[in-house]
């Protein structure tokens, strides 16, 4: 597989590049010395919102250090369509709602998560309709098939490009050295 040009996410022009979901949401997002974390406050009555890129992809390969906390539960949405499960589960049995599962879809093949608070490496390439999933060195995924759209899907017309949407109504989370690159298309 070839890829195109690397597009960094979380660099100067992140405010150009991001925008909420939607807008009345509070936002717990902030851009510092290139890391991405948000924080957020359980309180009743008050939501935090999703960030998602102005951009649509197509095919692509994402990679991104993540940082979970304690408690964190996040995901990557794929074309705001296909969660990638962001959670800290080490030492947890294997389950589809593990760090680097399609959520609630496919289980990881192994466990290759770290403890909380440590960067981890993931890398995604979804094309197609298949995903694959690398975390911290070790295949989660290896191109299987998505079976249609997962849970707060942004819209579901699977055949339309979309944008990269982080999930921030959960918990607290960190990302860093989020870079995306096309897939080139066969000439």
């Amino acid at each position: 597989m070839k890829y195109g040009t690397p597009e960094p996410l979380l660099d100067d022009d992140f405010p150009d590049k991001w925008t909420l979901v939607e807008g009345k949401e509070e936002s717990g997002w902030t851009l510092r010395g290139g890391i991405l974390s948000n924080r957020v406050v359980k309180e009743k009555g008050r939501r935090f919102g999703n960030v998602r890129t102005r951009a649509e992809y197509e095919d692509f390969r994402l990679t991104t250090d993540v940082r979970t906390l304690e408690g964190s539960n996040s995901g990557i949405y794929l074309r705001g369509r296909y969660e990638i499960q962001i959670a800290e589960t080490f030492g947890k049995p294997l389950d589809s709602h593990n760090m680097g599962a399609l959520y609630s879809r496919i289980v990881p093949a192994v466990a290759a998560e770290k403890p909380v608070g440590e960067w981890q490496k993931l890398e995604i390439t979804l094309v197609d309709k298949h995903v694959t999933v690398v975390l911290n060195g070790q295949t989660l995924i290896n191109n299987q098939p998505v079976l249609g759209c997962t849970g707060g899907a942004l819209q579901s017309d699977e055949s339309q490009p979309g944008p990269i949407m982080l999930q921030g109504d959960h918990t607290n989370i960190d990302y860093r050295n989020m870079v995306l690159q096309p897939v080139k298309k066969r000439d």
